[in-house]
């Protein structure tokens, strides 16, 4: 076979050795002979910043992508697009899943670094509600799954770049091979400009200024009138608890790109998921959200209950107190066990067991703290990932209790569409890996406004008033990453 394969010397890229020269060559050719679809071959690439690389390989006309959990060194950065999967309506989760198995099945896979993410990967998110109608979200479809053309992986240990393609553009192996080494070079090249990239460190601001300067009275009155409404439906019997959200827009100052805001977000909260959503010369959604909607691991399920809010103090003694007023507090433990509780009942049908404590943890991050129940799964055989996330989604910390009877209530009580704001974003692979968030904390960039969103559990005895300044509280995150105060 080897008599076959391309003899002329070639320019290897990043640690590709000849040995893997010819395993890839050997590759190509058996793609081409078994009329394989598309291709996934990853190499092993030096330690980089995987943000650094979005910066440096960023294009407005393409889609980009983003997922960092900075706590646990676990960083992912992606660019072009390759195949775009998409649905709206009550199905959409189970059609995304078709479309997934069979371009998984349609993928050959080249791993040329040894870890257990290499090779097929399936980027982006679902909105909140199965349909969208606000032009602010026309790039965004209500359930996209992404295949990029390359992305960059990189945790504690290990990192590596894939590179994806079409194998039916090519008709012989050796442009094939020509294709991908090209293609490395290219990402190649992107690594090295990123390695002179640094970010500016920002001390952020708490945003609170911005956010009560801004505070306009119809806006306030609104929410007043929103919180009464759904507390009146609560005496009714209508539902035991709604999550109302607001969206507040600023326009931007500056050009300042999105990658800076997510290098902002990362560094001061290194405890959540950090992510980035660019559709082709769309919009860019992106936040730190503190919630994880599901981390799969194989059969194993590792979700969580986070409802149940309060500021944090200016010190040690001033937070001990809040978080023990939090941690009694009626109201918001009565909040946070209807999510618990939920999770719990929708898990039953997809698991063989669920396990988690019988009273909350306190989670704290750098401006709040939330009552947090861990949840643990182990999986029925042969449940996908999608139907799991369709059962999850959404959890009563952002939709209600019960789901189907405060779920239509929700736009009846907001005065903007949620978009992708509270809907699952993350990334899976076809073996049964990957994350999904909850994208809270989160903010819609345009060409010239940001749109940020903030919710919060309205339950029988809540203050129309504090709900209102825990709101403030939460978008003030996003306000002030964006240097906006």
């Amino acid at each position: 076979m080897d008599s076959d394969l391309l003899t002329k010397e070639v320019d290897l890229p990043l640690q590709m050795d000849e040995s893997t020269q010819k395993s890839l060559q050997r590759f190509t050719k058996e793609a081409i002979r078994q009329d394989a679809s598309y291709a996934a071959c990853t190499l092993p690439i030096d330690l980089t910043d995987p943000l650094g690389c979005m910066k440096t390989g960023w294009q407005t006309q393409t889609f980009n992508y983003y997922w960092e959990k900075p706590s646990e060194h676990f960083s992912i950065a992606a660019g072009g697009e390759l195949l775009s999967l998409s649905a709206e309506g009550s199905g959409r989760f189970g059609n995304i899943n078709r479309q997934l198995k069979e371009i998984s099945n349609n993928t050959t896979v080249f791993k040329g670094a040894p870890h257990a993410y290499a090779g097929l990967m399936f980027l982006g998110g679902f909105s909140f509600f199965d349909r969208m109608n606000d032009p602010r979200w026309d790039s965004f479809e209500p359930a996209s799954l992404t295949v990029p053309k390359w992305l960059i992986f990189r945790d504690d240990k290990y990192a590596f770049v894939t590179i994806f393609t079409d194998i039916n553009r090519f008709n012989e192996f050796i442009t094939l091979f020509e294709h991908l080494i090209s293609s490395f070079h290219r990402v190649e090249q992107i690594i090295e400009k990123a390695r002179s990239v640094s970010f500016r460190d920002t001390t952020l601001k708490t945003g609170n200024g911005t956010l009560r300067s801004h505070n306009s009275l119809p806006a306030y009155q609104n929410w007043i009138a929103s919180v009464k409404q759904a507390k009146q439906y609560i005496r009714t019997n209508e539902f035991d608890k709604i999550v109302l959200a607001r969206r507040f827009s600023v326009p931007k100052k500056n050009d300042q790109q999105a990658v800076d805001m997510l290098h902002n977000l990362r560094i001061h909260y290194p405890g959540c998921s950090s992510f980035l959503v660019h559709r082709p010369n769309g919009n860019t959604f992106l936040g730190t959200t503190p919630e994880y909607l599901g981390s799969f691991h194989s059969n194993l399920l590792l979700t969580e209950a986070l409802a149940g809010s309060i500021e944090r103090g200016s010190t040690k003694e001033e937070d001990s107190m809040l978080e023990n007023k939090l941690r009694f507090s009626s109201k918001n433990k009565e909040e946070h066990q209807f999510v618990v509780r939920d999770i719990r009942h929708r898990l039953q049908p997809l698991t063989e067991n669920v396990y988690c404590d019988h009273q909350p943890r306190i989670k704290k991050l750098s401006n709040v703290q939330h009552l947090h129940t861990p949840i643990r799964a182990h999986l029925k055989d042969d449940t996908d990932i999608l139907p799991v996330i369709e059962q999850l989604h959404p959890t009563p910390a952002v939709g209600g209790y019960p789901r189907k009877d405060a779920m239509e209530y929700i736009r009846e009580l907001e005065d903007f569409e949620r978009g992708w704001y509270a809907g699952p974003v993350g990334w899976m692979t076809p073996s049964g890996s990957g994350e999904f968030a909850v994208a809270i904390r989160s903010g819609l960039l345009s060409e010239d406004e940001a749109h940020f969103f903030a919710g919060c559990g309205i339950v029988a005895d809540s203050n129309p008033k504090e709900e209102w300044e825990e709101t403030n509280l939460k978008l003030s995150p996003m306000l002030s990453a964006l240097n906006y105060d």
